[in-house]
């Protein structure tokens, strides 16, 4: 599958959950105390990662970072309510595998629950996305390593060279 495919594909799950936490939201969690009233549903920055696409759901419940497999990835092997690492750019992070109705296996991390410490939905949304960006973003490069100093008599010794040997 090329680029171009899997961010469709992204943009379709997260339309897709959206819409199914939503219809959560409106069901089972209407009017339970968890809930922050002040937020709603919004599925944010879902984008390709590998063999994965990975983004993050908010709710006036909870706040997870999502990862479901491509459709020409391999599927979530792990079962229901187990753990499973993910190697991210920013380094190994654990979910846990859920089933969803209508959904193949996802890979979930929570980063937040319950939602009251957030004020509005954009606080929230903010959140999530620089979590997201800090979560996908690639390891900077290491520094160069710092020049060894060398006093001038070392240098004619040719302390240099002993060195640049080992």
């Amino acid at each position: 599958m090329d680029e171009d495919a899997r961010v469709m594909e992204c943009a379709r799950l997260a339309e897709r959950l959206e819409a199914h936490f939503r219809a959560v939201h409106e069901g089972a969690m209407r009017d339970v105390p968890i809930c922050n009233e002040r937020l709603d549903v919004a599925a944010t920055g879902f984008r390709p990662c590998g063999d994965w696409a990975v983004g993050i759901v908010v709710t006036p419940w909870f706040m997870n970072v999502i990862a479901a497999p491509f459709a020409d990835a391999p599927a979530v092997a792990a079962a229901p309510g187990t753990t499973e690492t993910l190697a991210l750019p920013t380094g190994a992070v654990e979910f846990l595998a859920a089933d969803l109705d209508g959904f193949p296996r996802l890979l979930m991390c929570s980063l937040f629950s319950p939602m009251q410490d957030f004020v509005d939905q954009e606080a929230a949304v903010a959140t999530a996305q620089a979590a997201l960006d800090l979560l996908l973003a690639q390891p900077a490069p290491p520094p160069p390593p710092a020049p060894q100093s060398m006093d001038r008599r070392a240098f004619f010794r040719g302390a240099f060279s002993r060195e640049a040997a080992s």
